[in-house]
């Protein structure tokens, strides 16, 4: 039975109230969550695939649900580089996989190619929408007010950086903006504090994620409600790009950044090679593990005093059966919000593992949070950023946005070596978007 589409501000501002299950009772009432296959035969046991960070810790997490509930779950993890590729192969194979991690980019795409199902209707789903940081809903509700994931882990951008390097450099704050990130870089090089003093994941697969993050810091709308890429109409897209460049070419990031890991940048900061870091919040704990000779100095600092790109990987519910998908979706509940205590007792434990986040204002205040997360962290920072410093980009839920993704870090990279100016760079991002959301391929 089809309704009338509720738009998503609509549906983010009812969310916003009190009043959402009272706004939303008829409407949830009449959606489908999918195909109804309800005499789907089940033989009791979830499938539950995730990827491979920390697999003994997902396998524990589940097990803790599936003892308490009395239901087999059998947990799968697949390796991360690959793993999108790896899912889609079993689901086009004709697996049924009930509750399963992805990327935020994925999300709508495997609702329109029924991979996975709504979740309007369900209980206790528009609370758990109306609990989450007004900031952070659009990931999870799209254009036409349909809730198509849960939440796994929720990040923000965030600049690790050097307090005694910021110092030593006449600074007395970290940098504000993506001017003043290249003014201090260029007086720590110049003052021979450290050669290379910014890094951050430039690999082709994550320079998507940076496009959003230093667009949104010079003040620049990626894309508007429709996925139009509206950055393109904007000059200071071109000087982000022409920041971007030069911090490459002027030797202010290191020449291999277009290819290093994650755990080398951790490594040069803590070892005193770098002074700001820009990455998911988390990497502030891997930088300090290290306990190199300047760990102890890294403090946190937004990206810049305005908007930051908030990051996210998603649940997805895959059944087919009503009786499993009842029961997947108590999984998801506990995974991916609360337990019957009303605790976050799985993003507790995330947030011990490896200082991962959750969308939800009360998690930031829950005193198991507070002992979960190291002394090191500002979780009062944190939350803010959450709640107003930082945007999820909707348009990164698109059907067609995962075909542009894989775009950006090839015209990218062509920019930082030299191969193309940032004008024709903007051009032709916003040119693969169009091609991409048009279906036109790129």
């Amino acid at each position: 039975m089809r309704t009338n589409p509720m738009g998503r501000r609509s549906f983010l501002r009812l969310a916003g109230g009190a009043g959402l299950a009272a706004a939303l009772g008829p409407v949830l009432s009449a959606c489908s969550s999918g195909d109804d296959t309800s005499d789907s035969p089940w033989n009791g046991e979830l499938q539950f695939v995730g990827w491979d960070f920390q697999p003994d810790t997902i396998k524990r997490l589940v097990k803790a649900w599936s003892d308490a509930n009395g239901t087999p779950v059998n947990v799968q993890t697949i390796p991360n580089v690959g793993y999108s590729a790896a899912l889609q192969t079993r689901l086009r194979g004709g697996d049924t996989i009930d509750v399963f991690y992805n990327f935020a980019y994925n999300t709508q795409k495997f609702i329109d190619q029924k991979w996975a199902v709504e979740l309007n209707g369900l209980p206790d789903v528009d609370t758990m929408v109306n609990e989450m940081f007004p900031s952070a809903r659009e990931r999870h509700v799209n254009a036409d007010g349909k809730i198509i994931s849960a939440p796994y882990f929720s990040a923000v951008y965030m600049n690790q950086y050097n307090k005694a390097y910021v110092e030593r450099a006449g600074f007395t704050a970290p940098p504000a903006s993506l001017a003043e990130t290249y003014q201090q870089a260029k007086k720590i090089k110049a003052d021979g504090i450290c050669d290379t003093p910014y890094v951050a994941y430039w690999i082709k697969e994550f320079c998507e994620e940076y496009l959003n993050v230093y667009l949104l810091a010079q003040g620049v709308t990626p894309f508007d409600e429709k996925g139009e890429p509206v950055f393109a109409d904007d000059p200071k897209a071109e000087e982000a790009f022409a920041w971007w460049q030069s911090m490459y070419t002027e030797g202010l990031a290191p020449k291999s950044l277009l290819n290093d890991d994650p755990g080398k940048l951790s490594g040069e900061l803590a070892q005193g090679r770098a002074a700001f870091f820009v990455l998911h919040h988390y990497f502030l704990t891997s930088v300090r593990d290290l306990k190199g000779p300047q760990s102890a100095n890294i403090e946190q600092a937004p990206v810049v005093n305005g908007q930051t790109l908030q990051i996210g990987e998603v649940l997805q519910l895959g059944s087919k059966s009503a009786q499993a998908k009842e029961k997947a979706w108590q999984l998801m509940k506990h995974y991916g919000w609360k337990d019957t205590e009303g605790k976050f007792s799985v993003f507790t434990e995330w947030a011990k593992a490896g200082g991962l986040a959750a969308p939800y204002p009360a998690f930031f205040t829950d005193p198991a949070t507070t002992a979960a997360f190291p002394d090191y962290y500002d979780l009062s920072k944190l939350s803010q950023t959450f709640e107003s410093g930082s945007n999820v980009v909707p348009a990164r839920t698109l059907p067609w946005y995962p075909d542009f993704q894989a775009k950006v870090g090839d015209l990218v990279h062509a920019m930082l070596l030299g191969q193309a100016e940032p004008k024709a760079t903007v051009a032709a991002l916003a040119d693969a978007a169009r091609k991409a959301k048009a279906g036109g391929g790129l």
